[in-house]
């Protein structure tokens, strides 16, 4: 009997399989009206400021239907609110419904204040200035520093290193239920010039954090209409927001299933990512950039926001005489031209024969030749700076930076959706090697003095020319 049951249940569950049902994709094809307000503060101009930046950013998205401020003028009149502002959310969705609006943006500032502060340049003169003084001379200039800082108490003494500091909310309202669907925080700090400068650079800063949360509150959604190779052409346009560089997510279709009598929907499975290239109003056309499953017409695309972001770790192995361990970030990781900045700690070994510590930084440009969405293989030129480390013969820890400049080739090949496999050869072109030198600090003034190393006869000597392969591992983070 237990066993016909299990048999039973086997059976109904393939069978839902067999006879799930495929959702077609969801197209964006309305922009949603969207109304802009903010509450009642001390500084109403920041709070404007701020206004019109959300305004601005949500009508460039063209995805959004702002209403009007004077349309909004008009309504606020008619419910004898004050023009200056809303004072809380409740009024904010009542002004929604008669606009006729899906959403409203509350924005409310929480922080704002503007500040002249000392540079450090003008910090040190001012040390240097202050003379020492006794317990009377102290008391004296505390008085007089106190009747000065009394008589120019409304007076800004840094105008020209004005701090900004900028801290607010913006809430997301359900104008239909008056829920809070969302929010998220806008804060900037910037510190630099007049207090016009300083505030316009504080709100480059709120409209970039701006941009992005409107976008993630909106994302894209539309269908693939036909497949070309690595061409692909979506069903969505400049109508609706998509611009060139707009990269998509690309998923099979959603499936609803039939469970034990309830109705379950599964999630499409993840097969690639496209990158938008040329723009139409309706429709756009794209670039596979990685797909690890075929790409069919009819599969659904979801925008993303921030793009694909790759990092790596790998080894560069010039064995025996220089291995090291390397940390790097890539740019434009699946475009014709791209890089990387990178890190790296490891060992080489000078003419003396013995191996020295060395640290790493610099950077990669790759120009690829074959671009594909699972394997690439181009040319690149790197240049890293060393800083070598080691006791020279008075047992001094000494250290010589180096610069090495080096040509080579560069693969990727793509392993599984989150990870490539990086292999890449390199000729060192020459090594340039300052000399050595250590520091040693000064007990009474505080400061240090550099030396040249001491040697027992010739200076150790580094040379990183040659071949070297490495070989690494590329993760790639989709957000």
């Amino acid at each position: 009997m237990l066993f016909n049951n299990h048999l039973i249940f086997l059976v109904s569950f393939l069978c839902s399989f067999i006879l799930a049902e495929q959702i077609s994709p969801e197209i964006t094809s309305q922009r949603k009206k969207l109304i802009i307000l903010s509450s009642e503060i001390d500084d109403s101009n920041i709070s404007k400021k701020i206004t019109q930046i959300v305004s601005s950013s949500a009508t460039q998205l063209n995805r959004y239907n702002v209403l009007d401020r004077s349309f909004l003028d008009k309504v606020i009149s008619e419910q004898k609110m004050q023009h200056s502002g809303l004072i809380d959310q409740s009024q904010a969705i009542e002004i929604g419904k008669i606009a006729a609006a899906n959403e409203a943006l509350f924005i409310q500032i929480n922080n704002f204040g503007q500040k002249g502060k000392p540079t450090k340049e003008e910090l040190d003169q001012d040390e240097e200035k202050e003379p020492e003084t006794g317990l009377f001379g102290w008391a004296i200039k505390s008085v007089v520093k106190a009747g000065i800082d009394k008589s120019l108490e409304n007076v800004e003494r840094y105008p020209n290193n004005i701090e900004t500091i900028i801290n607010g909310q913006v809430s997301v309202l359900d104008i239909e239920t008056g829920e809070s669907i969302s929010s998220f925080t806008i804060s900037a700090e910037y510190e630099g010039g007049t207090q016009n400068k300083s505030l316009n650079e504080a709100l480059k800063l709120i409209r970039s954090q701006i941009d992005n949360n409107l976008k993630r509150l909106y994302k894209l959604s539309t269908e693939v209409l036909d497949v070309d190779g690595v061409e692909v052409m979506l069903l969505l346009g400049e109508n609706m927001g998509v611009r060139q560089g707009t990269m998509f997510e690309i998923l099979t279709l959603d499936q609803k299933k039939s469970i034990r009598g309830r109705d379950i929907t599964i999630s499409g499975k993840r097969v690639g990512i496209v990158e938008v290239e040329s723009v139409g109003i309706d429709a756009s056309n794209g670039r596979i950039l990685r797909k690890w499953e075929s790409i069919n017409p009819g599969y659904q695309a979801l925008e993303l926001n921030n793009g694909v972001a790759s990092w790596g770790v790998s080894v560069n192995m010039q064995y025996p005489k220089n291995m090291r361990l390397r940390f790097s970030g890539n740019y434009n990781g699946y475009h014709r031209f791209g890089g990387a900045l990178f890190g790296d700690i490891g060992y080489v070994q000078d003419s003396r024969d013995d191996l020295d510590l060395h640290f790493g930084a610099g950077l990669d440009f790759n120009y690829r030749l074959i671009l594909s969405p699972v394997f690439t293989l181009g040319l690149l030129i790197s240049f890293p700076v060393d800083l070598i480390t080691r006791l020279d013969d008075d047992d001094h820890y000494v250290v010589s930076p180096a610069f090495s400049p080096r040509i080579g080739a560069q693969s990727e090949i793509m392993i599984n959706s989150k990870f490539d496999l990086v292999i890449r050869t390199e000729y060192v072109l020459s090594t340039f090697q300052n000399k050595w030198t250590y520091s040693e600090e000064d007990s009474d003034s505080d400061e240090s003095t550099t030396y040249n190393a001491i040697w027992n006869g010739a200076d150790p000597k580094i040379d990183y020319s040659g071949f070297l392969i490495t070989l690494g591992i590329r993760s790639i983070n989709v957000n």
